[in-house]
């Protein structure tokens, strides 16, 4: 995976969960995930005021980023695995962080 094309799209894709750009979320998830994305819209904080993209481990195949959200209900960090579908980076698994 394209090391900077991957930071700058994780980067994106918080700042649209703090905007509430659902549409440009839900993009950002692969087609077989997306109908889970209102499940993992529920861990967040309500709403979501901030973002702050903790790591991004870019792999060859397969990206880790680790993304805190934080909010008025609290913050949470989501761990998400991306991978390159289509020629962008797409997150094939998220959940909340241990």
């Amino acid at each position: 995976m394209d090391d900077q094309q991957t930071r700058d799209h994780v980067k994106q894709h918080a700042d649209a969960v703090v905007r509430g750009d659902m549409d440009a979320v839900v993009a950002d998830f692969s087609e077989h995930l997306r109908p889970q994305v209102p499940q993992i819209a529920q861990a967040l904080p309500q709403p979501v005021t901030g973002a702050d993209v903790l790591s991004v481990d870019v792999g060859d195949t397969e990206s880790v980023a680790m993304i805190s959200y934080s909010g008025d209900t609290g913050d949470v960090t989501i761990r998400s695995r991306w991978q390159d579908q289509g020629g962008r980076p797409v997150i094939v698994h998220a959940e909340p962080a241990e």
